[in-house]
């Protein structure tokens, strides 16, 4: 198995920051972006600018490829997997950089869980602009074996992503629990983007002790009291890792909730305290601080869900 093609589904910040990193460091891998519609005709006529250099990507409402990077908003996932239907062939390899801790079933439910490879991205600091999309911290991919797949199929995937992977320079990490690993996104997700959102605050807000800071780490806190419950592997451990992360984020730049918020954009409440909340029910489990946020989130969703 070798990837020689790929495609980007959803060109927002994190899809477009990818798409600049291999076309400016690696022009022999050029990406195809996925679009339909005025999105496609839009991309094709303007491109994007990132970090303040244009690039234009192929654009393509559907093709052949082997492997497809899906970095859409989860609320529009719906949307994505009808494109996606007509790019997935029996040997595509799918790789889903949605928050939350979902997709990936949802993507094996219905391709295989043979053709997906776990994955998320940390680090990245990608957000939108006037003049386009700017990022300081490139990120690192992590993906691992999907566990739901038969073994050689899944390490044979994350093998030839793997070596995709460096062949391109992209930064990556290559994990052997990749469900701790997606448990760990979640956890910061559940965290800062939550906190951030909001208080429309940017990351430097929570880089010092301070009532903000409180609030993600009792977010946090209530992931790793549930993981331990759901035995996906999180422990304080965890935590301070991403505190290490957080620490080397642009005091300036801003979580892509805190953006959404700010913009009065819908945001993925459901993918975060909502999930916490259900979950947490189900083992009897307080999670306070999730259902503040829950309720103080969804009381700022625009009425009309905008997007």
């Amino acid at each position: 198995m070798s990837i020689n093609s790929i495609a980007i589904l959803g060109a927002g910040a994190v899809g477009a920051a990818i798409a600049h990193q291999l076309m400016t460091a690696r022009p022999a891998f050029p990406p195809v972006i996925l679009a339909r519609g005025e999105r496609q005709i839009r991309y094709e006529q303007r491109g994007f600018t990132v970090n303040g250099d244009p690039i234009k990507p192929a654009v393509a409402e559907s093709g052949e490829f082997d492997l497809i990077i899906l970095a859409v908003k989860s609320y529009h996932l719906e949307r994505a997997l009808s494109q996606l239907d007509e790019s997935m062939g029996t040997g595509t390899l799918v790789m889903s950089l949605l928050n939350g801790i979902e997709s990936e079933d949802r993507l094996g439910r219905r391709y295989g869980h043979g053709q997906v490879v776990p994955a998320m991205i940390l680090g990245i600091d990608a957000q939108r602009e006037e003049s386009g999309i700017r990022y300081l911290n490139r990120g690192r991919i992590f993906f691992g074996a999907n566990p739901k797949a038969d073994m050689a199929t899944a390490e044979a995937a994350a093998s030839a992503v793997r070596d995709w992977f460096v062949r391109t320079g992209l930064a990556f990490e290559l994990c052997r629990d990749i469900t701790s690993t997606l448990w760990h996104k979640f956890m910061i997700n559940v965290g800062i983007n939550q906190a951030s959102a909001l208080l429309k605050a940017p990351y430097g807000t929570f880089q010092t002790d301070g009532d903000p800071r409180d609030l993600m780490m009792g977010s946090l806190r209530e992931v790793v009291a549930l993981s331990e419950l759901e035995g996906t592997g999180l422990s304080e451990d965890n935590i301070s890792r991403w505190l290490e992360v957080l620490d080397t984020l642009d005091p300036t730049g801003m979580t892509s909730m805190a953006q959404d918020a700010a913009a009065g954009r819908r945001m993925e409440v459901d993918l975060f305290a909502d999930t916490v909340v259900a979950m947490a029910c189900r083992h009897g489990l307080e999670v306070p601080v999730n259902r503040r946020l829950r309720r103080e989130l969804s009381a700022m969703q625009p009425r009309e869900g905008g997007s």
